[in-house]
């Protein structure tokens, strides 16, 4: 089926704001703009704090060159959300090749919802430790599911999203498959991620560890661990 056959309501999942609780959720948007062959596509992402885990209550993945369309998306996720009183503690939106996008759907926002512009090319500190933001968001994504605490759906095409990703000397880059897909998911997962563990300032801006980190005797990471080994490595 093709996507203009659909409403922008239907691109979410049925009844997945029956599953959302009462945790904070943080909000992440991966922005494309063109229905090329090769386009990479649009994502949004619905995460919600349960305890120590963080559950993605919904994920969803589509193309279109037409901005209203993507909005109309994005809005009926926020009306079905705040229909049910439950308040988007953050949205976070990856602006690294969408500013213009990203910013004037931020200014829609404004007085709404808090929203973030993330630069995955900018620089930060964490931990410590210099890393670009776009390492330090991979990072926070493959640590959390390492560590058990994030709950993806279980939906065959969004594992072969989040496999496109692979390390490259410290940070993540991602394959291109023959539609385009490119992570994209995983993008804005580990946005919806930042959304809920991060101030209200900028990335750069000390973002919070996340997970468990066992018994106590080690009350954090000493670094940035090799989050893909168990995934990706072992054979």
């Amino acid at each position: 089926m093709r996507f203009n056959t659909l409403k922008p309501a239907e691109i979410w999942p049925v009844g997945w704001l029956d599953l959302v609780g009462d945790g904070q959720i943080g909000a992440g948007m991966d922005i494309g703009t063109t229905v090329k062959e090769k386009s990479n596509p649009s994502a949004i992402a619905f995460t919600e704090k349960a305890g120590l885990d963080f559950v993605v209550r919904a994920v969803v993945r589509f193309k279109t060159d037409n901005p209203a369309i993507t909005k109309a998306i994005l809005r009926c996720a926020l009306d079905g959300l705040k229909a049910r009183n439950k308040r988007v503690r953050k949205f976070c939106i990856d602006a690294t090749s969408e500013r213009f996008f990203a910013a004037g759907l931020r200014d829609e926002l404004a007085g709404e919802l808090v929203t973030e512009l993330v630069i995955a090319s900018e620089s930060m500190e964490y931990l410590g430790e210099k890393m670009t933001v776009k390492s330090y968001l991979g990072n926070l994504f493959v640590n959390t599911m390492d560590d058990g605490h994030l709950l993806l759906p279980n939906a065959e095409w969004l594992r072969d999203d989040i496999r496109q990703v692979k390390r490259d000397r410290g940070t993540f880059e991602a394959d291109v498959d023959e539609e385009g897909n490119h992570a994209d998911a995983f993008t804005a997962i580990e946005h919806s991620l930042h959304a809920l563990v991060s101030t209200s300032g900028p990335a750069m801006a000390a973002p919070a560890p996340v997970g468990s980190f066992g018994t106590g005797k080690k009350p954090q990471r000493p670094g940035i661990r090799n989050p893909f080994a168990h995934l990706f490595d072992r054979k």
